[in-house]
């Protein structure tokens, strides 16, 4: 490769390295104007000022308010598809995605699922007002079930237990009788065990 394609290369890579760092640090200051103020009070302004930008930098990235609530949307959804691949590692046996989905919902990743359960709540919220924020995840939601059924178990089976996940999941991000955490890990116990059961 010729020194001057290599050098533009490089400079490429840094401009993208550096607008998704400036993306990523819009988002974490929206979500962080979100949990104080909530989500009637997130404006491009607030999230602006919070990440230390001028609107026209946020502008840049976000054009919209609803541009900026899709970009957090799709944060969430990304990071629950790091989490089921984290737990796919080493398991690739029949009911392993359906296993990941079960461990990445009931345990998640993050150190604090409180934040993102009011995170999500607002999103959902949010999004609610303006059904087509929705659509990425309910794609992300018809991409998981296709998983799912193609799991090697019983399909009806793997759709109970996501919706098991997903009800539990409701409860938390809305505070609907939480279970606490010895009967929380009892029910992932629970659950995993019936993915082994025979059809």
């Amino acid at each position: 490769m010729p020194r001057g394609t290599a050098v533009a290369s490089r400079a490429t890579t840094q401009r993208t390295q550096r607008t998704q760092g400036t993306k990523e640090r819009i988002i974490c200051a929206a979500e962080e104007v979100v949990l104080r103020n909530g989500v009637s009070r997130l404006t491009l302004d607030a999230a602006a000022a919070e990440a230390g930008l001028s609107k026209g930098g946020v502008l840049y990235h976000f054009p919209t308010r609803d541009a900026l609530v899709a970009g957090m949307v799709d944060k969430i959804i990304e990071e629950f598809d790091r989490d089921i691949d984290d737990r796919l590692l080493g398991d690739d046996g029949p009911g392993s995605f359906t296993r990941a989905y079960i461990r990445a919902t009931l345990a998640p990743a993050s150190a604090r699922p409180d934040r993102e359960d009011r995170l999500g709540a607002a999103l959902i919220a949010a999004a609610a007002a303006q059904p087509s924020l929705l659509t990425p995840l309910q794609e992300a939601a018809d991409r998981w079930q296709a998983r799912l059924e193609d799991d090697g178990i019983d399909p009806a089976l793997a759709t109970v237990l996501r919706l098991a996940c997903d009800g539990l999941w409701m409860c938390d991000l809305f505070g609907l009788a939480v279970p606490g955490p010895a009967l929380r890990a009892g029910v992932a116990d629970r659950l995993e065990r019936l993915v082994e059961e025979p059809s």
